[in-house]
């Protein structure tokens, strides 16, 4: 069984110092550790290079947002022949026995797991980091063989820190590089854990700074976060059609509240518009694993195949 560690990095060069070296103390050795940069203009690939000549650095040559960063994460641990891959941010930092709970829960459930999530906490306190709960599964038949093995069953988890099972990814399309920012994680990890059930191991955590959220002013990045809500509830298929049009516009009406708030309202507006048009009339690009090494010259392919 091969495993490797894929962090996806864009301009934080000091966190990703961090981060990689957390990975290789792991008590547990990753067969490969790859760094995805999105384009970083801080020094953080020379650093790489420098400092950790065994980590594999795939450059994008652009900002293509955590969505595309981690959509060629999967990408490359599939098609380097690693079974497992571990997903995370640049700032994320793995307590140093956290991979081997990970897979010790993975190589001990009676079910094969679609993924195993670690425990996201807070640096200060190191209690759960509210910003990146997952979603628990309110299936008590799976809740209960979870807890059985020590762990709790879940339905969907963040980027940070996920173990997804290479073989249940293959089976499905990449994580959807149209999403760009935001709730790519959810949806990805909800599409896989329908193929396969899925965990939380507290015993593994990893420690993230707290998000930001509850900003009353997204700026240009309300665009993404309406539409992409809005894309998830479209491609769910356990959503009847009114639960849906309710959802969606739950979100709507959560956008339009933060117009006294915006600063610039006409990209406030602008945002919203361009947010419903997009999740209306646009889909999301479904790729499957191999469609984006493919798409590649023949020189960087050579580099990326073992």
């Amino acid at each position: 069984m091969s495993n490797a560690a894929v962090v996806v990095s864009y301009n934080r060069r000091e966190l990703l110092e961090k981060c990689i070296s957390a990975l290789t103390q792991q008590t547990r050795p990753l067969d490969e550790i790859i760094v995805v940069d999105n384009g970083s203009t801080d020094g953080g690939p020379d650093m790489v290079r420098k400092l950790y000549p065994g980590v594999f650095l795939f450059e994008t040559g652009a900002n293509l947002g955590g969505a595309g960063g981690f959509a060629w994460g999967v990408e490359l641990a599939a098609e380097r022949g690693h079974d497992y891959v571990w997903l995370m941010d640049d700032d994320g930092e793995p307590d140093l026995n956290s991979f081997e709970e990970l897979m010790a829960a993975v190589e001990t459930s009676d079910d094969t797991l679609s993924f195993a999530a670690s425990m996201v906490t807070t640096h200060d306190t190191g209690t759960p980091n509210v910003g990146n709960l997952p979603v628990l599964s309110t299936d008590m038949q799976h809740q209960l063989k979870a807890q059985r093995n020590g762990t709790i069953a879940v339905r969907a988890a963040t980027f940070v820190g996920v173990l997804v099972n290479v073989a249940v990814a293959r089976t499905t399309h990449l994580p959807q590089r149209d999403y760009f920012i935001w709730i790519d994680d959810m949806e990805y990890t909800l599409r896989l854990s329908r193929l396969a059930p899925a965990v939380m191991v507290s015993k593994s955590t990893i420690k993230h700074p707290m998000n930001a959220g509850g900003s009353k002013d997204m700026k240009g990045r309300l665009f993404y976060h309406l539409r992409n809500q809005i894309w998830v509830i479209k491609s769910n298929p356990e959503l009847s059609l009114p639960r849906k049009i309710f959802d969606s516009t739950f979100y709507v009406v959560h956008a339009l509240g933060q117009g006294p708030h915006a600063a610039d309202k006409g990209l406030w507006a602008r945002s919203i518009a361009k947010g419903i048009f997009e999740a209306l009339f646009r889909k999301p690009r479904e790729e499957p694993v191999g469609s984006l090494v493919r798409s590649l010259p023949a020189h960087r392919r050579s580099e990326i195949l073992p």
